[in-house]
């Protein structure tokens, strides 16, 4: 338990470190709200951690981006498919096209 508190704080004080060397090497103020938009969100992030792992909500996160990017798996395989499905039907209409039916 001491360990991981030890472990929480360094990656606050880490934190902290690491938003006073970007806010001081940013060369004009048109970025900083960004950067202090994200760095919001690490911090939230940071401070969330030890909750997560108190109550092995970690393990679900990681498991729900891993079927995330099964989805992803999935999409581009259907992006494939239509993509050799619309190739196929150009051609097709390629070799239909200047051919008409008579009645």
């Amino acid at each position: 338990m001491l360990s991981q508190l030890y472990s929480w704080l360094q990656n606050v004080v880490c934190y902290f470190l690491l938003l006073t060397v970007v806010m001081n090497l940013l060369p004009n103020d048109s970025y900083k709200k960004y950067i202090r938009y994200y760095m919001g969100l690490l911090l939230i992030l940071t401070f969330l951690t030890p909750i997560f792992q108190m109550t092995d909500m970690q393990e679900k996160i990681e498991s729900y981006i891993s079927d995330f990017e099964g989805f992803e798996i999935q999409k581009e395989n259907w992006e494939k498919k239509a993509e050799d499905w619309e190739q196929r039907w150009k051609k097709e209409a390629e070799v239909l096209k200047g051919q008409e039916a008579e009645p």
